[in-house]
């Protein structure tokens, strides 16, 4: 099919006008000039040509840090400064839940739903119970990263190989799902633990999501294990008196343990020094930015833009519907640009785009309209009283997107050829 729309991203934050993309097969095999790739002969005997109405098509949206199985708690727990007590909430909530497993299923079906109808077509996922998950989640049509999330410390110290097990499992590998490992937090894993973590993620080739830095209460925990986190696990009856401590800051714990790499996506970095970020920096790993859910908890200004500025991949997630209103990376977009007016809209796109297809090791297949990528595509309208900028227009819009497909198969109701 050719898909053709007034404006076309394509690679290098290239606009095309009147722009055209061919798909064969589910992969993008030509971009460029409407007429160049349409004509009389093709009409009647080449490919369908399908025009998305005054929009711009832009690569699918990449969320590169999510909970689906979280969907069921929209609106039930909200984000309250006190993170520690808001976790304490949360765990009873998963707690509720896990004696039911179609409340989960019907969580990442419906999460899986709302991310493609937001235009989202790839998805960092961490995922508590993967057997359950995973099955579901190789069906697609949404892609997933599935990280196997893996907490052992104090009590549950002895579930460690059980969950690094069931986190590697790849006997769910699709063409819609691959696999990582998430040591959950610094806080929820021992060094002993995170270094098993990451030795397994090395020897099966395997990339790593950990929340690092999320809360300003972490770093209290490990540099001499007191504060609000350490009172949590006393009251759960998780903590023993077997517990090390690190005695380092969560970044330099992650750096001593092996974390730190290319591989490693990092999920939040609120708390970070400049050191940490220079530490960051020289590592390669990747940081996912939850925007809205970094607001809603009352953090202070996040320091994405000191990371970009040491070169630091830095691209938006939007974390659960437990702490966000929606699944949508565009909206994301949206509350940067309303915040700072200055941030280049290219910039931004990439953020929920090639940057976070980097951070999870797909950039050769997507978060860009390019030949040889796979056709994850989605168009939003453009407001014609908006900016003349294609880009500007859909970031200080409204608009949903209207349509989008994985692999150039339609979500929802493809639009008329």
């Amino acid at each position: 099919m050719i898909l053709c729309a007034p404006y076309v991203l394509a690679a290098d934050n290239q606009i095309i006008p009147d722009g055209a993309v061919r798909v064969d097969r589910g992969t993008i095999v030509e971009v460029g000039p409407a007429a160049q790739l349409t004509g009389p002969a093709t009409q009647v005997t080449g490919p369908a040509r399908t025009d998305l109405g005054q929009s711009l098509l832009l690569p699918g949206f990449v969320n590169a840090h999510t909970h689906l199985e979280l969907t069921h708690l929209a609106g039930r727990i909200p984000p309250k400064a006190d993170f520690v007590d808001w976790i304490r909430r949360l765990v009873d909530a998963m707690r509720d839940a896990d004696d039911d497993s179609a409340v989960t299923l019907d969580s990442v079906r419906r999460g899986r739903e709302l991310s493609l109808s937001a235009g989202v077509t790839t998805i960092g996922d961490i995922t508590r119970l993967p057997a359950l998950t995973r099955p579901v989640l190789a069906e697609g049509p949404l892609r997933t990263l599935s990280f196997g999330e893996v907490i052992a410390i104090g009590r549950l110290r002895n579930r460690l190989n059980e969950r690094l097990t069931a986190a590697a499992d790849a006997c769910t590998v699709s063409e819609f799902l691959q696999i990582g490992i998430s040591p959950h937090a610094p806080y929820t894993l021992e060094p002993d633990g995170l270094r098993a973590c990451v030795a397994r993620a090395v020897a099966c080739g395997l990339r790593m999501c950990i929340h690092l830095a999320e809360t300003a209460n972490e770093a209290e925990f490990t540099a001499d294990l007191t504060g609000p986190i350490r009172t949590f696990f006393e009251r759960h009856h998780i903590w023993d008196r077997q517990v090390p401590c690190p005695g380092l800051s969560p970044v330099e714990y992650a750096a001593d343990t092996g974390l730190l790499g290319p591989d490693a996506l990092l999920a939040h970095a609120n708390y970070v020094t400049d050191r940490d970020i220079d530490r960051i920096a020289a590592s390669g790993a990747h940081v996912a930015y939850c925007p809205r859910t970094h607001a809603a908890f009352g953090h202070p200004p996040h320091p994405f833009r000191r990371m970009l500025d040491r070169g630091v991949n830095v691209c938006v997630g939007t974390d659960s519907l437990a702490s966000n209103p929606s699944l949508s990376v565009l909206e994301e977009l949206r509350f940067l640009r309303r915040n700072d007016p200055d941030l280049p809209p290219a910039l931004l796109i990439e953020m929920g785009t090639a940057r976070a297809a980097r951070a999870l090791g797909m950039s050769t297949s997507v978060g860009r309209i390019a030949p040889g990528l796979r056709a994850d595509l989605t168009a939003i309208p453009l407001d014609p009283d908006g900016p003349s900028d294609p880009m500007e227009n859909v970031l200080q819009g409204n608009a949903d997107p209207t349509c989008t497909c994985v692999a150039g198969r339609w979500h929802g109701t493809p639009p008329p050829p």
